[in-house]
């Protein structure tokens, strides 16, 4: 019979396992590829909307039909919050609307609303876009939060009539932006992408925009990124849909596709549970889970394989983790795998690191092309890196993350499985193979700008928009990949943790970890890596894709954990982008290979934020939040200093920040090592 610890821990994992079944996270999701009659129970509609070719009409599609306002709203709301006033619902939310003029010009526009109060206000139409009225513009008992999408100039305040604004119980926006700056026209009769997010942890409310051309999107903006607490407007049931409207300018609104999806959270970050039916057949099955473990235990016996790797046990307990997990990525039989890279041919080498090399491989079960990465067996750090990447990127969802397909783990081989993106890495783009000149196209100003961008967006959301916030610590162009339409996604997650956002607000290790020439010059004292050090390694990124210069007079090589100190990677690229910052020449670091073809406000805007990110005080390092707010106009750019400023460490207290205490600092041949640490 197996011990009382070894049958409490089987246990433990199937009333896990009932519980991953019995119960499921308290949201709404939907999904519209197109709408069609039968969909017409699903939504609430005004008097003059409707569901028409294909699409949901906000406003009439027939005619020419003037002063006309609509509202339509998916049949359920969703919570918004608790009883007790916190702001718990994180959304997503993409859909792709086309507005045509039926006038010349044409008005007024479209809506995408939050409301507490699904009723069309009466003598909504006109510049009222359907959202209020004149009698109830601007007051807070409206209840609702609503995106505008402006096609007409009705207001002083208004910045035109093509452009976003960020409505806020009232129709004059609270934030705009003009969509003539990324070059679309949204009363053009054009397909128009949208993705909406607002992450509740971080209040957050990000949007993206482009073109749509069939199903693909062309390209992918950043429109703005701006901070906001819904649940200061909202109260607990929120209806989400759309409205519009007409004046004597008429035009058709219609919405042709469309996505949504709702997350409540508990204060902690963790999924909070609601009850369900089959909650009767976990009461049913409660007698029965002790002899359940005992054959559980006896089977995970006979089965039980211990593997080693590089003279370590790959731990078993990561596998039940995995197995566990309902949304794990999947798990490959390593024959599959060889069958995919035709035995890991080297003709499919994809690259080679320090940990491990990637081959291009196409699984015929999925149909669909993969990068499957091989942990080298004479790495130091395989299995960490490997427990690093499965158990962190696979609980992550982002844009512009690299998605984690699944993984192996048998005869000692250790594999993660990519998806393959066409557009590879954005180091050959930038710098060619291993320092040659790039054969590639040279990526214009708009694709740089949007790469950067990208970047910035994903490690906003790993600092501030995962449930857990997660520490990169590898920034930099080798580990940005780029997709069809040079979509950048940040990937490599061997050297990141997950920390926790109350108990600690860094990851410490016993040596420095990460690339030299990107590392902020805080790491070599005290081995510890912080989001101002991921912000510190964003700002030589952008330097690098903005000046196409490598951060170092020689190749930056990757520093592992059990390195020493010795002195560091080049600071070269950040001291002569401040030199020429302090002579007023910081233009002169624009790649050459652009001929002086860019914006010159989104150059020096990028350039002076990452001088900013680089500020050898960790402690005057913008957040990313904030970097994404400068990227997307929300805020203005950083004046950085004339001059660099010295690096002093360790650095005075402040308000905000509690000095570090080092213990154990050690001089030894000239080489700085550690003993011990203790982090704030």
């Amino acid at each position: 019979m197996p011990s009382s610890s070894q049958l409490s821990r089987c246990l433990s994992i199937v009333a896990v396992a009932v519980l991953c079944v019995v119960t499921k996270a308290q949201s709404l999701e939907f999904s519209y590829p197109y709408f069609s009659a039968q969909n017409s129970t699903d939504f609430v509609f005004s008097n003059s909307s409707s569901i028409g070719d294909g699409a949901l009409q906000i406003t009439p599609n027939s005619g020419n039909p003037a002063y006309q306002s609509g509202r339509v709203f998916y049949k359920e709301a969703f919570k918004l919050r608790r009883s007790n006033g916190s702001s718990l619902t994180s959304i997503n939310t993409s859909f792709v609307f086309n507005i045509r003029s039926l006038s010349q010009p044409g008005g007024e526009g479209l809506a995408f609303i939050l409301t507490n109060n699904p009723r069309l206000p009466t003598n909504s139409s006109g510049q009222w876009l359907g959202v209020v009225n004149n009698r109830t513009d601007n007051m807070t008992s409206n209840h609702i939060v609503a995106v505008e999408f402006d096609t007409r100039k009705s207001y002083a305040n208004d910045l035109d009539d093509n452009h976003v604004g960020l409505d806020v119980n009232g129709i004059e926006s609270i934030y705009q932006v003009p969509f003539g700056a990324v070059g679309i026209n949204i009363s053009s009769g054009a397909d128009v992408g949208v993705s909406i997010s607002f992450d509740a942890v971080s209040k957050s409310f990000v949007l993206y925009a482009a073109l749509v051309n069939g199903t693909s999107a062309i390209g992918n903006t950043l429109i703005f990124s701006w901070s906001i607490d819904l649940s200061v407007y909202l109260s607990e049931d929120v209806w989400v849909g759309f409205s519009g409207s007409t004046s004597n300018f008429t035009q058709l609104n219609q919405i042709k596709r469309w996505y949504f999806s709702s997350l409540d959270t508990e204060d902690t970050g963790t999924p909070k549970k609601k009850k369900s039916l089959r909650s009767i057949w976990l009461l049913t099955m409660l007698p029965l889970l002790p002899a359940f473990a005992v054959f559980l235990y006896w089977k995970r016996k006979e089965k039980r394989r211990i593997y080693r790797y590089d003279k370590r046990v790959v731990r078993q307990d990561i596998e039940l983790i995995l197995e566990d997990c309902s949304k794990r990525p999947v798990r490959f039989q390593l024959k599959e795998l060889k069958d995919a890279t035709a035995n890991f041919d080297p003709s499919r080498q994809l690259g080679k690191g320090g940990f491990g090399t990637v081959y291009r491989g196409y699984l015929k079960d999925f149909d669909m092309e993969v990068a499957v990465k091989r942990i080298s067996r004479n790495s130091n750090r395989g299995e960490r890196e490997f427990i690093a990447e499965v158990t962190t990127i696979s609980q992550l969802s982002h844009r512009n993350l690299v998605k984690l397909i699944g993984w192996c783990n048998e005869d000692g081989e250790l594999l993660l499985v990519y998806e393959f993106l066409h557009g590879g890495s954005l180091e050959r783009y930038i710098f060619g193979k291993e320092g040659t000149v790039a054969e590639l196209p040279v990526l214009d100003w708009a694709t740089r700008y949007k790469i950067i961008s990208g970047v910035a967006s994903a490690l906003d959301y790993l600092h501030h928009g995962s449930i857990k916030r997660v520490l990169h610590r590898d920034i930099k162009a080798s580990n940005v990949m780029l997709d069809d339409e040079y979509n950048a996604r940040l990937g490599d997650f061997g050297l990141a943790r997950a920390i926790e956002r109350d108990d600690k607000s860094h990851h410490s290790t016993i040596a420095v970890a990460g690339t030299r020439g990107y590392m902020a010059p805080e790491c070599y004292f005290t081995g510890r890596a912080s989001p101002e050090t991921d912000v510190y390694a964003f700002g030589v990124f952008a330097m690098e894709v903005a000046c196409g210069r490598r951060p170092g007079n020689n190749y930056a090589r990757p520093c592992d954990e059990e390195d020493e100190f010795d002195g560091g990677g080049s600071d070269y690229i950040v001291d002569w982008l401040w030199d020429l910052h302090g002579t007023e020449r910081i233009l002169a670091a624009a790649d050459p290979r652009l001929s002086e073809e860019y914006d010159e406000v989104q150059m020096e805007r990028v350039l002076r934020l990452a001088l900013e990110c680089c500020h050898p005080n960790y402690q005057k390092r913008p957040s990313m939040r904030m970097a994404l707010q400068v990227l997307g106009g929300g805020a203005l750019p950083p004046n950085p200093a004339a001059e660099k400023p010295a690096f002093v460490w360790p650095v005075m207290n402040t308000q905000h920040e509690v000095q570090l205490p080092l213990v154990g600092l050690l001089f030894a041949g000239g080489r700085l090592s550690q003993s011990s640490i203790r982090g704030r």
